[in-house]
């Protein structure tokens, strides 16, 4: 019975001790802002690059400062008798593979302009890099140069001319 007792003082005080505390740490009941979970940026990344990969490459040839032509064999200085044309021949997708004078064929996609349908590979990524959320985005550019990210940012994803995606990226120093 004396150890009934003692228990039973034991647990009065500790009640009495540990209540003032235990009602000091309530707090009342707010509801949590809701927090969307982050985006599956590998997977994201993983499946545009997949779709993409099997785009072709497509260079500009870099641009080279025009030098005078050379005199000819006999002594005769063309450049005060003809004009000079630049000829430029680079593949280009409207297939008229001409050789104008005074004009280039650049390897710009021009698809909207000759009825160009988008290809199924284009489609494809196009398709996929919509999907791609600019959080993902904006994780991987933050490797850039500073100068490059601190301001409020545009980044603009061209596959062909029928699909430009642009990712708006916020800056490091106030968040968008």
């Amino acid at each position: 019975m004396d150890r009934a007792i003692t228990l039973q003082l034991a647990l009065t005080l500790m009640l009495l001790v540990l209540y003032p505390t235990a009602e000091s740490k309530w707090i009342p009941h707010h509801p949590l802002p809701r927090v969307d979970p982050p985006p599956l940026c590998a997977s994201q990344l993983a499946l545009v690059n997949h779709a993409c990969a099997m785009l072709p490459y497509a260079r500009v040839p870099p641009h080279s400062p025009l030098t005078p032509a050379p005199p000819s064999p006999n002594g005769h200085d063309r450049r005060h008798h003809h004009h000079h044309h630049v000829h430029f021949h680079v593949h280009d997708h409207d297939h008229d593979h001409g050789h104008g004078h005074g004009h280039s064929h650049g390897h710009s996609h021009r698809h909207s302009r000759h009825g160009h349908k988008e290809t199924a590979i284009e489609e494809d990524c196009c398709r996929w890099l919509k999907e791609v959320d600019d959080v993902c985005v904006c994780e991987l550019l933050v490797h850039l140069p500073p100068f490059l990210t601190r301001p409020v940012h545009n980044y603009t994803v061209g596959v062909d001319d029928t699909c430009n995606i642009t990712f708006t990226c916020g800056s490091r120093l106030v968040p968008l």
